[in-house]
């Protein structure tokens, strides 16, 4: 499918097998004829060279760009062979595998941790988080040593997902990026709660820093696991847009954090909890890395392969050194 109107006018995705379906009016259903691969043809419709003809088509319009499906289809093809078609949406297909299998794994991590939350808080007293955690402990200071940051912004965190964040030098970072997070940390946009931009930090770089737009809640009385999944629920969601502040860009304070309650169990339940949900989370976070890194190498070898720079064998050589183990 290939997007023909809006600001994503030439976006496509593959879908294999569709189900009978309605699709909406802007976008362009695409059959592939019997003599080209149909992933393949989905890879080229990812690639520069198909995004430059698109560039070319839509000249300077309007952030509201409106191309027509032929238009769009029109793009000429320099294709190669059908076994190399297949070989091209092999190579990089496997790839897109991994991080599709990493990202079905944690779905059902996530939801197995949540469960074992639900039973473990059932009868469970209350207490403020103001009593359990501490709220941006560490700042980064004018000593800080690292001469470069891995930076997080609010854009770049979603429900649980952490993408890969940006490394900039210390001078060029901007002047937000000031948070310091540890392993075990949970951080929380205070923007616009309802997007439900959370993570988890497991096992992060000394020099990442986070943007000013988070909170940073360090676990104290109860354990890093069971904070991230009491304060991820439903209904702490609700809780934070109820109390946020604005109309253009409702936002939370600190303030909100320290009064909220949550359900917490005794000393032994957290114990066992954290026990059997904190290695869910490890693996969680290192299925989002592995994705990532996944994802970086299927972006470097997609235009490569499609424009015949890069040989088959070469590309799957690559794949064999850089897979994550």
């Amino acid at each position: 499918m290939v997007a023909r109107t809006g600001a994503t006018t030439g976006a496509s995705a593959y879908v294999k097998d569709p189900p009978d379906s309605v699709f909406a009016s802007y976008l362009v259903r695409l059959r592939v004829s019997p003599d080209a691969d149909a992933r393949f043809v989905a890879y080229f419709l990812r690639s520069p060279q198909y995004w430059s003809y698109v560039r070319g088509v839509l000249g300077d319009k309007s952030a509201q760009p409106n191309a027509s499906a032929k238009t769009l289809t029109r793009a000429e093809l320099r294709v190669p062979p059908l076994s190399t078609q297949r070989a091209i949406a092999g190579v990089l297909g496997a790839l897109d595998d991994k991080i599709e299998l990493n990202r079905r794994m944690n779905d059902t991590l996530e939801a197995l941790s949540r469960q074992l939350h639900t039973e473990v808080i059932r009868d469970a007293g209350s207490r403020t988080l103001g009593e359990l955690v501490l709220i941006n402990a560490r700042k980064r200071s004018r000593d800080f040593k690292h001469e470069q940051i891995e930076y997080v912004d609010i854009s770049s965190v979603k429900e649980g997902h952490l993408d890969l964040a940006s490394r900039v030098r210390l001078e060029d970072a901007p002047s937000r990026a000031q948070r310091l997070v540890a392993d075990g940390d949970t951080i929380w946009s205070c923007v616009r709660p309802n997007r439900k931009s959370y993570a988890f930090i497991d096992s992060p770089p000394a020099d990442r820093v986070v943007s000013t737009g988070f909170a940073v809640l360090t676990p104290q009385a109860v354990p890093a696991a069971f904070l991230y999944l009491a304060v991820t629920t439903d209904d702490f969601v609700d809780y934070l847009s109820a109390n946020a502040d604005g109309s253009a860009y409702p936002a939370v304070r600190p303030e909100h954090f320290e009064r909220a309650e949550i359900p917490v169990p005794d000393a032994e339940a957290l114990h066992s909890f954290e026990a059997m949900v904190r290695p869910l989370l490890a693996r969680m976070a290192h299925n989002d890395r592995e994705s990532q890194t996944l994802a970086e190498l299927r972006d470097v070898l997609l235009p490569k392969l499609i424009s015949g720079e890069l040989r088959v064998g070469d590309a799957e050589a690559a794949v064999d050194v850089a897979e994550p183990t």
